[in-house]
């Protein structure tokens, strides 16, 4: 039997548990256990996209930045919305949305979905977009867009889970998708 032993002197001491000077500057530089997570949590990028919802006239569109593909077959994709949302009632009575990848000049489109808005409030008023299949709006401005079918939605912790068959797709103009590396970071706004 071959048995795979480190070579180097930093794996030893992350198989044996001791942490590397990387490792101690980090929890020096943040003594509370929350702002250490909170911190590891920055480094994970996220792309950025525009999520549509509505069927019938009655819409809603927010910034998602926690989307992924959950499967190739069925083609299905992922987002979570914050369950206090407005939109967060969307996807069970419209069984339906539309995930706008924005392009990397789309900071200005990202913040302007990004704010709150109220139920009298219409944020694609202004917007450049014509429909989807299902009825949701699809971003003119977007690199990239998938209209989904809504299959299943989870509670889980403070966000909704929703997972979407993938019904059409699109390419839009050309270029590289919006990341959270850009700068942009989604937070939760804490309670007033």
């Amino acid at each position: 039997m071959v048995r795979f032993r480190p070579r180097s002197s930093r794996a030893s001491r992350l198989r044996a548990g001791r942490k590397g000077p990387q490792q101690e500057d980090i929890l020096s530089t943040h003594p509370n256990p929350h702002d250490v997570v909170e911190a590891a949590l920055d480094r994970i990028p996220y792309g950025v996209s525009v999520v549509t919802l509505g069927r019938g006239g009655v819409e809603a569109a927010l910034t998602v930045s926690w989307f992924s593909q959950v499967s190739f077959d069925p083609p299905q994709l992922m987002i979570a919305i914050d369950r206090l949302h407005y939109s967060a009632d969307f996807p069970g009575s419209t069984r339906n949305f539309v995930l706008n990848l924005l392009g990397e000049e789309g900071k200005r489109l990202a913040g302007h979905f990004s704010r709150e808005s109220f139920t009298d409030s219409d944020k694609l008023a202004k917007i450049a977009s014509h429909p989807a299949d299902s009825g949701a709006a699809i971003l003119d401005d977007a690199v990239a867009w998938f209209d989904c079918e809504v299959v299943a939605m989870l509670p889980t912790g403070d966000h909704l889970l929703v997972i979407g068959n993938v019904t059409g797709a699109g390419l839009g103009r050309d270029g590289a998708a919006l990341t959270s590396a850009s700068g942009l970071r989604y937070r939760k706004s804490k309670p007033r």
